[in-house]
């Protein structure tokens, strides 16, 4: 039995790689995929069979993740996004979407601080992300360490970032992902 719980769970577990590139002293964030393509941040319309009901939980879905975006993710936005998804999984209805990787929201450029802007330092840290199936961060970790106080601020921004999570096999999953980071004195 517990062999097939690991299975489950491994198989829920998606990796991709997405290039999120934080102009942090001049823009906003950018999250690109592999190919150079900007990531869609729009959660899309249904397009699965499903019930009224449901069709109704991911519109009213899809406005709170509109509004979380225009606000650049103000607490009470966040707060409404996570109750509508704590709702659709309580009532266990199904996202109806085709399977889907997370998709971005709200990213949170990470500070510079000033003991790197003193030392004038231009570099990229790697972060392993786990978006959580009920759209929570879970565990980010470092890939490389940059030191100057930026590996913790890369962390704290990747901790506020904003996710619909992936959707596998008609359910919401978590999916980790690599991610990448840019620190620029421009």
């Amino acid at each position: 039995m517990r062999n097939n719980q690991t299975k489950t769970r491994r198989a829920l577990i998606l990796t991709t790689a997405v290039v999120f590139t934080s102009l942090a002293l001049t823009g906003a964030p950018i999250a690109l995929g592999v190919d150079g393509k900007k990531i869609s941040r729009q959660i899309p319309e249904a397009s699965l069979h499903c019930s009224p009901e449901v069709k109704a939980w991911w519109d009213a879905l899809r406005d709170a993740g509109d509004r979380v975006m225009r606000s650049r993710g103000s607490n009470k936005d966040r707060k409404r996004f996570a109750e509508l998804l704590q709702e659709g999984a309580t009532k266990n209805y199904a996202p109806p979407i085709p399977d889907h990787k997370p998709i971005p929201l709200v990213q949170t450029p990470p500070e510079y601080t000033e003991e790197a802007r003193q030392n004038h330092i231009n570099a990229r840290i790697g972060l392993s992300i786990e978006v959580l199936a009920d759209g929570t961060i879970g565990q980010v970790t470092p890939l490389n360490n940059l030191g100057y106080g930026l590996d913790e601020s890369a962390v704290a921004a990747a901790q506020k970032a904003v996710f619909l999570p992936a959707v596998q096999n008609g359910v919401f999953a978590t999916y980790t992902m690599r991610v990448e980071m840019s620190f620029s004195i421009h």
